[in-house]
């Protein structure tokens, strides 16, 4: 016969499992939890993409040459016809200079072939006066006239030539005042692409500005949720970097481009920012909250990005029931709305998730 005996804990040993117990529920039921609603809200796709300047080039010189002058930097503000690149001009001025001499060649070649022809027609005048009183003969005045049409047509080339030379030398002047690149408008300068004695040529960027006076945000959506944009003036748009007071904004006018990219099926919208805002520049990102209607009868469920977990293939919440015990549950996600998932499947209006994951997991 086994004889049972009771063993009696110490007082201090028996408090300490108490407290335990009591930290383990407190911790569970202390848990920062999220009540699943149904969205009441007017249904919205939110759109990412970035801020860029409304009117922005890209400088670039027509003619070659080493850059001499580049008086500015990125960040420097502009005005209207300032100075931005000036190019080494001696092989232009010296191609120039020998325009200019050629057109004085031609010019000499003109006036002694007039002279030519001058000569030439007055031969033939008088041969034709001999010729009617019967004093030369028929070969000598066509030979005259002959003479005459060759100096004629002499002259003429002459002309095309000296024509042609001074074209010439008047594309190597504008050419010349093409080797100072000035500001089309006053803006800002975002990039410089090259340094002074870098090699410019035709067609290659040297450096980029924009007008700060003028943003909009460029986003980019699927033809599915175009089609379901609802008309509308003011459009809600977040832009995080910029400051806080200039967070927030309205846009009022909203273009869809009129082609859509055939391989994401995507449509490009832009969106124009209220002018004169200062703490925005090209290339922030930015949050667009385009109304749409909503499916009739089809309620939408969001939950914060914060509380979903994903391990490989599963991707799950920590469901809080009403003993304050965290289970996880696998859930479909669907689009990210800002910091917010939308949940196809898998969660009820009503209930409750573990808005941080790693918490709720240590809970036992």
């Amino acid at each position: 016969m086994i004889k049972r005996t009771a063993i009696r804990l110490p007082s201090w040993l028996t408090l300490g499992l108490l407290g335990l117990s009591c930290f383990t529920w407190a911790n569970a039921a202390g848990l920062a939890t999220y009540t699943i609603k149904q969205s009441t809200a007017e249904a919205q796709y939110i759109a990412e993409g970035v801020v860029e300047a409304v009117k922005s080039s890209v400088i670039a010189p027509q003619v070659a040459g080493s850059i001499i002058a580049l008086p500015v930097k990125a960040g420097d503000y502009v005005k209207a016809g300032q100075l931005l690149v000036r190019i080494d001009t001696r092989m232009a001025a010296q191609q120039s200079a020998a325009n200019q001499a050629q057109v004085v060649a031609a010019q000499a070649q003109v006036t002694a072939a007039q002279a030519q022809l001058s000569a030439a027609r007055k031969e033939y005048a008088r041969k034709q006066r001999l010729y009617e009183k019967q004093y030369i003969s028929q070969a000598a005045l066509e030979r005259a006239e002959s003479d005459y049409k060759t100096a004629e047509a002499q002259t003429n080339t002459q002309i095309a030539q000296a024509k042609a030379q001074q074209a010439q030398s008047g594309m190597s002047s504008v050419q010349t005042g093409l080797h100072t690149l000035t500001a089309p408008y006053s803006g800002v300068i975002a990039e410089v692409i090259t340094e002074v004695g870098g090699m410019a040529m035709p067609g290659q960027p040297i450096l980029t500005l924009y007008d700060p006076s003028e943003f909009r945000v460029k986003v980019n959506v699927p033809q599915s949720q175009l089609i379901k944009l609802k008309a509308g003036p003011n459009i809600n748009v977040t832009v995080p970097a910029a400051s806080e007071v200039e967070r927030h904004l309205i846009s009022t006018h909203l273009t869809v481009l009129p082609t859509a990219d055939s391989v994401s099926n995507m449509s490009t919208l832009r969106l124009n920012l209220p002018q004169h805002i200062t703490s925005v520049r090209p290339g922030m990102f930015a949050r667009a909250m385009l109304p749409v209607n909503a499916v009739k009868g089809k309620g939408q469920i969001f939950v914060p990005t914060a509380s979903v977990i994903k391990r490989s293939e599963l991707t799950a919440v920590y469901v809080v029931d009403k003993q304050g015990r965290p289970q996880l549950r696998q859930i479909r996600p669907g689009r990210k709305q800002g910091d917010n998932i939308e949940v196809l499947a898998g969660l009820q209006v009503g209930e409750s998730i573990a808005l941080n994951p790693t918490a709720a997991a240590n809970v036992k």
